[in-house]
């Protein structure tokens, strides 16, 4: 897996079909400018000496409001209001790609990568877009926040036991 270049060179966003025409049209026309604006990463799987996507994901960075964190969690973390966090805005896969474990290990390296990186966060993030997709991150061990049920978290510590 590797970054998505902005200019366009190397992969070939044009044939990208996941079945979510919002999450097609963002790769297509959205992600190299959100690159080239510092506003998400984004990263992209295709096979070997192959131009064609086969899956993608945006990370970025965020804050979590820890009201919306269960008691038990919010006794565990620091006092404040906020606490720094990863966001995985966007995650797909190619719909020939799909029901073969590809976005399983987009997550894995997502989750990597941000434990990787040198910026701070205590909870790892992600705006599922239906709950079917937040059935599918519920199964890794992602939780609801309270008033956004397509809203999910992990703190770091599970993350770092995700990809162990």
């Amino acid at each position: 897996m590797a970054p998505l270049r902005p200019d366009g060179a190397e992969h070939d966003r044009s044939g990208f079909s996941c079945g979510d025409e919002a999450l097609d049209r963002y790769l297509k026309t959205q992600a190299g400018q959100d690159m080239r604006r510092g506003f998400a990463n984004v990263i992209v799987a295709a096979a070997p000496y192959s131009a064609a996507i086969s899956g993608f994901y945006t990370l970025s960075a965020a804050s979590a409001d820890l009201t919306e964190l269960p008691e038990a969690m919010r006794r565990k973390l620091p006092r404040y209001g906020q606490v720094p966090a990863v966001l995985l805005g966007r995650l797909a896969v190619a719909s020939v790609c799909q029901g073969r474990g590809l976005g399983a290990l987009l997550l894995a390296d997502a989750v990597k990568r941000a434990l990787r990186g040198e910026l701070a966060w205590a909870i790892f993030l992600i705006k599922a877009k239906h709950d079917q997709a937040a059935a599918f991150y519920s199964h890794f061990g992602f939780s609801s926040f309270v008033h956004d049920p397509l809203l999910l978290w992990l703190t770091r510590r599970q993350a770092q036991s995700f990809v162990d």
